[in-house]
């Protein structure tokens, strides 16, 4: 059984434009509600693709924006140009 990886956002515009991409490139990835935050669940590895919020926002992203809305995360980070992943080394 793989481990469940995690990233809480804070409630806002931006934020709701990056569930929409996670959503997208994750279509494992369980979104809960909460109030002033959302959280993004996924079994062994989650992805955020640069390209895919841009195509969502239709202006240029640049992934370390996201970290200002990042209330915490669960997971190894592997943070590139083009995506920021979450897994665990199972």
């Amino acid at each position: 059984m793989k481990s469940r990886v995690y990233i809480n956002l804070q409630d806002n515009d931006y934020a709701r434009a990056i569930v929409e991409a996670i959503v997208q490139d994750n279509p494992g990835a369980e979104v809960q509600h909460q109030p002033s935050m959302i959280r993004i669940e996924a079994e062994g590895r989650l992805e955020i693709r640069r390209e895919t919020v841009e195509g969502i926002t239709a202006s240029p992203w640049d992934i370390q924006e996201m970290l200002m809305y990042v209330i915490t995360l669960g997971g190894n980070v592997e943070e590139e140009d083009d995506r920021f992943s979450l897994h665990w080394n199972n």
